[in-house]
C-alpha cells in the first residue's frame, strides 16, 4: 500500500512539473488559448506597455505616441492608477487600450482563487472609473500563469495575453536608449506583440527616445502600429 501512494505522488509530481514547465512558456498555458502574437502576415505590431502608469515616463510616453499617431496597449497596475488617476485618464482619452496587470504586481501561481480574482476585480474596477467601458485583456505579471489563473481568466470571459518579444537591456542600468530600440529593431516580426514598461519613475528622457526610434525606424521598415484589439485581417499564403 504504501509503495503504491509513493508512486502516485511521485507521478503527481511528475505530471505538475511538466505542466509547470510547459506553462512557462509565452506561448503556452494550461486550460486557454493566449495571445503571444498577431495572427498575420501582415507587417503589424502591437507595443504594449507594462506596470504604469508613472509620473514620469507615462506623460513622456503619451507624447511621442500622439507626436507619431502611433495607439498602443497599456497593461496598468491598480495601485499605480490609484496614484496617478488623472495620468491613467490621459491614457484612456489619448485613444489607447488599457489593459489588466494586476494590482500590486504579485507572482500569480500557487495563489488562490479569491486571491487572483481580488488582484483582478480591483484594477477593473479602477480602469473602468477611467472611462474604458470593458476590461477584455489581462497580462499576467512576470508572465505567470499557472495554473489557477487560466481558470480564473475562462470564468471572467477575459483574454490571457503575453508576447512575442522582451528587450533584455530594458532592465539594464544605465538605460541606454538606442540598445533597447536596437533590440527591438532587430528581433521583430510581422505580428509581434513587444514587452516595453513605463510604469518606472528613472530614465523617462531615455525611454520616450527608445520608444521614439522604434517607431521611426519600423515605420521605415513598412511596419504600422494597433492596438490588440484593433481588428487585423489576417493573410494566408
Amino acid at each position: 500500500m504504501f509503495k503504491i501512494v509513493k508512486v502516485t505522488i511521485s507521478l503527481l509530481f511528475i505530471i505538475l512539473a511538466i505542466a509547470f514547465l510547459y506553462s512557462r512558456s509565452w506561448e503556452n498555458a494550461l486550460f486557454i488559448s493566449l495571445i503571444y502574437k498577431i495572427n498575420t502576415k501582415e507587417k503589424v505590431i502591437a507595443l504594449t506597455f507594462d506596470d504604469g502608469p508613472s509620473s514620469a515616463r507615462t506623460p513622456a510616453l503619451l507624447a511621442i505616441l500622439e507626436k507619431h499617431n502611433v495607439k498602443a496597449t497599456f497593461f496598468m497596475l491598480g495601485e499605480n492608477i490609484s496614484k496617478y488617476p488623472e495620468i491613467a485618464k490621459q491614457v484612456f482619452k489619448a485613444g489607447h487600450l488599457i489593459g489588466n496587470h494586476s494590482y500590486d504586481h504579485p507572482r500569480m501561481y500557487f495563489k488562490s482563487p479569491q486571491f487572483l480574482e481580488k488582484q483582478i476585480l480591483q484594477t477593473d474596477s479602477l480602469i473602468k472609473s477611467l472611462g474604458q467601458i470593458e476590461v477584455k485583456y489581462f497580462r499576467p505579471p512576470y508572465s505567470a500563469k499557472f495554473f489557477v489563473l487560466p481558470l480564473i481568466l475562462i470564468s471572467m470571459n477575459k483574454n490571457l495575453v503575453t508576447g512575442s518579444y522582451d528587450p533584455p537591456s530594458e532592465y539594464a542600468s544605465p538605460y541606454h536608449a538606442q540598445t533597447v530600440a536596437n533590440e527591438v529593431i532587430n528581433n521583430v516580426k510581422p505580428g509581434s506583440i513587444i514587452y516595453l514598461h513605463d510604469g518606472k519613475e528613472s530614465d523617462a528622457k531615455a525611454f520616450a527616445k527608445s520608444v521614439e526610434s522604434i517607431i521611426i525606424k519600423l515605420k521605415e521598415k513598412g511596419y504600422f502600429f494597433v492596438k490588440l484589439d484593433d481588428k487585423v485581417e489576417p493573410l494566408y499564403e
